[in-house]
């Protein structure tokens, strides 16, 4: 049994037996009478019913410890203080049963009042208890919670802050109490970045330590009742790693944004000239030397194409600033690319089976390299002299998607290496590719809020599946 039942089980057990200690007294004091006459039945009676009825209540009550006992002992002081009065008072000036009758109806109106007064203290008592229990659990909540928070009045002066606040600024959490927030806050043109949403406000800012450190916080304020006026609840978080990251992000993007500048202007170019001169020793080379000229430009061509895949890469990797996206043709996209993939490879048959949805999906103009590399993918990975590749494209009925599919008849794609054929630097074993080009595939298409997937083909060979969002339609 807990505390506070039992504290309950003692107080009842002393209203019960108060109630029959009355009784007894009652019937043995006045003699077998007692029972027949109203005006000697009311008082001691009212009581015995009050006492039965409170005991019942305060044994389905919630009350607590000495809570629970202050009832009964309020009870039985009154009983006593009131017929001890009465006792004191008809000692000398009445007859034995005259005075047990006076007592006893005094002792019934002190048991009275010291019920009521019993319950308002118990009732008072427990609602001060869980008041304090309250304030506690408030209280541990509110220095529990990992972010630094300050409750600041309508001008600004703080009023609470919590003990992350007082750690993190380096300072009592007294002290923080009465100083203006903007001692606190630093200046919030530190980012600028803030947004509204509903009835609270998100911006970010630096918090001013003791020692005149800055601290990176993103603070969500929000307007409460604090103490029944009204005040401003400010929770910060801490950003320090985010901005580290974000900085850290910002000097990639700009290595890369070099990198794409290399690969565009320097390389490429440079190896256009190789192209171009290999293309006019042609007509100089005798047949020993075929063989090597062929190397050259294939070798030339080869990467003039991964330069191009790693411009692409460099644009998808450096950030969706650089990729915005808008509503690209899918049919000029899809057909432009097998045109120019045909005179590329001329001894490959690129076939468009049926027509292509006049729609406009959500990409950019890197979708063509979407196409160009699945293309490349298919005819350089065939073991065949004179490989089929079979391009189609369908809309889904039910979401706004489309659909596009480029088989080949090549050798296929091991079962077990299916889950990573998208991975960076993933190449077959004579592949004649650059190792990026289904990696760069899964990454814009993925900016494009769509999927890619392979698919086996029948009767041999590898399907790249390609699901695209249908642009918005204003």
């Amino acid at each position: 049994m807990t505390r506070s039942s039992l504290g309950r089980v003692v107080g009842t057990g002393v209203l019960v037996g108060l109630a029959v200690a009355v009784l007894v007294v009652w019937d043995g004091r006045l003699g077998n009478g007692a029972w027949q006459t109203p005006s000697r039945v009311a008082a001691p009676a009212g009581l015995v019913i009050l006492l039965v009825v409170v005991a019942g209540w305060l044994l389905r009550s919630d009350l607590d410890g000495w809570v629970a006992i202050q009832v009964p002992v309020t009870t039985l002081l009154g009983v006593v203080v009131f017929g001890g009065v009465a006792w004191g008072v008809t000692l000398d000036s009445a007859t034995g049963s005259r005075t047990a009758l006076v007592v006893l109806n005094f002792a019934g109106a002190g048991g009275a009042v010291g019920v009521l007064i019993g319950l308002f203290t118990a009732k008072q008592s427990a609602t001060i208890r869980s008041l304090h229990t309250a304030r506690d659990e408030y209280r541990a909540l509110f220095d529990g919670i990992g972010d630094t928070v300050i409750v600041h009045d309508t001008r600004g002066r703080i009023i609470a802050a919590n003990e992350v606040a007082a750690v993190r600024l380096g300072c009592d959490p007294s002290s923080l109490e009465g100083r203006s927030i903007d001692d606190v806050e630093g200046d919030a043109a530190f980012d600028g970045r803030h947004a509204a949403g509903g009835d609270r406000l998100v911006y970010e800012t630096v918090h001013v330590t003791a020692d005149g450190g800055a601290v990176p916080v993103e603070v969500s304020a929000r307007l409460v009742r604090y103490h029944d006026a009204p005040a401003v609840l400010s929770v910060a978080r801490d950003i320090s790693e985010r901005r580290a990251s974000e900085r850290e992000l910002s000097q990639a993007r700009d290595q890369l944004r070099a990198l794409n500048r290399v690969l565009r202007h320097d390389i490429r170019n440079d190896m256009q000239i190789v192209l171009g001169h290999a293309e006019l020793l042609d007509d100089h080379v005798d047949e020993a030397g075929r063989d090597h000229l062929e190397t050259i430009t294939d070798t030339g061509e080869h990467v003039v194409e991964l330069t191009r895949s790693s411009r692409d890469l460099a644009r998808t990797v450096a950030g969706g600033t650089e990729l915005p996206l808008e509503a690209v043709s899918l049919s000029e996209t899809l057909r432009g690319e097998l045109d120019r993939r045909r005179k590329v490879f001329t001894d490959a048959e690129l076939v468009l089976e049926g027509d292509v949805p006049d729609v406009e999906v959500r990409a950019n103009d890197l979708l063509s390299s979407v196409f160009r590399n699945l293309l490349n993918n298919a005819v350089q990975h065939s073991d065949r002299d004179e490989p089929t590749v079979t391009v189609s494209a369908d809309l889904l009925r039910g979401p706004h998607r489309v659909r596009v599919r480029v088989a080949d008849d090549g050798p296929g794609i091991p079962a077990e290496l299916e889950d990573d054929v998208f991975g960076r630097g993933q190449r077959g074993l004579e592949s004649e590719g650059t190792g990026l080009g289904l990696y760069l595939v899964e990454s814009l298409v993925d900016h494009y809020g769509g999927e890619v997937w392979v698919e086996e083909n029948d009767p041999r060979g590898t399907v790249v599946v390609v699901e695209l969002p249908l642009a918005d339609r204003d």
